[in-house]
């Protein structure tokens, strides 16, 4: 069978979905489908070049902070694309980005099998902005009803993609691969291995507003007042990373917190099993939260926030 996977994010740009849609498109592969991964222009090849998967880059204009196509041409692309590869299947991740979007409508037209997975919740219901962005609801209902199936990866996600469309959903949740994240590390050779010391506390996490790490900064200031042996790991990239820093600095804290940036997807369990405790302090639209999974799964306990779909991953 020929599987077509769509999203605007996907590597090099570092997230749950990109992940989600990278290890898929293995698995996927593993099992003796053909499988090919279409996304937009921003980035090289280079991360899939040796696992037999093929990706479409669709040309065209892309917006430089959220990383969508915004290219008229996407459809006219995308068209050209499935009339050539004929996919069995046509499946769409994120409910709400453009190329996934055109992606439905174009292949609803040509008769090719449709799935759309719903990863997020872009707004809370009580978000001043909620009355203003409904206004585009209907448009954004008229192409998810396309899809012949819908999945939404938490029972948060199905009540926000409610919102959209009469559809009947069904929950999928992610997943993690336990031969990658175990509890079985040598944590105290991994602190020395990696030059640190202390009871580590570790974020994964995008550097953005609604992922809260300024919030988790300004605790970490009143930690260390009480133990001056903790030490916090952030772990990822965004745009909100300079500013991140700068607060540190600004919280005399700058030698209790490391940013590592970008971490490879192998060395990323390494990270887990040095940690004495993991925390993701979402502030909003938190639809699943792999990265609980993965510290679950390594053996970490986790401190979170009830956003979202966070509770569904904590509490089971």
């Amino acid at each position: 069978m020929k599987v077509a996977l769509v999203s605007d994010w996907y590597y090099p740009k570092v997230g749950g979905v990109a992940k989600h849609i990278h290890d898929l498109a293995l698995h996927l592969k593993n099992k003796e489908h053909d499988v090919i991964v279409v996304t937009n222009s921003h980035g090289t090849d280079e991360e899939m070049s040796d696992e037999g998967i093929r990706i479409y880059r669709i040309s065209g204009l892309t917006d430089p902070l959220l990383s969508i196509n915004i290219s008229p041409r996407a459809s006219k692309e995308l068209r050209n694309l499935l009339l050539e590869e004929k996919p069995d299947v046509f499946h769409a991740h994120h409910a709400f980005t453009p190329l996934s979007l055109r992606g439905i409508a174009v292949a609803k037209e040509e008769n090719f099998p449709t799935i759309l997975t719903t990863h997020s919740i872009f707004l809370a219901y009580d978000s001043p902005l909620w009355d203003f962005f409904s206004q585009a609801f209907p448009i954004l209902g008229w192409y998810i009803e396309k899809a012949d199936r819908i999945i939404a990866v938490s029972e948060a996600a199905k009540t926000f993609i409610s919102h959209f469309t009469r559809k009947s959903v069904v929950v999928i949740p992610n997943g993690v691969d336990c031969r990658e994240f175990h509890p079985n590390w040598n944590k105290e050779k991994l602190k020395e291995e990696l030059g640190v010391e202390g009871d580590v506390i570790l974020c994964v996490s995008r550097l953005s507003y609604r992922k809260g790490i300024h919030v988790l900064l300004n605790s970490m200031r009143i930690l260390t007042q009480r133990r001056k042996d903790a030490r916090l790991i952030v772990v990822g990239e965004g745009e909100m990373g300079l500013f991140l820093r700068t607060q540190a600095k600004l919280l005399d804290i700058e030698d209790k917190v490391r940013f590592t940036g970008y971490v490879p997807d192998e060395e990323l369990p390494k990270f887990f099993g040095l940690a004495d405790v993991f925390v993701l302090p979402s502030i909003t639209a938190e639809a699943f939260g792999i990265v609980l999974l993965e510290a679950m799964a390594s053996g970490r306990p986790v401190v979170t926030t009830r956003v979202g779909g966070i509770p569904e991953v904590v509490e089971g």
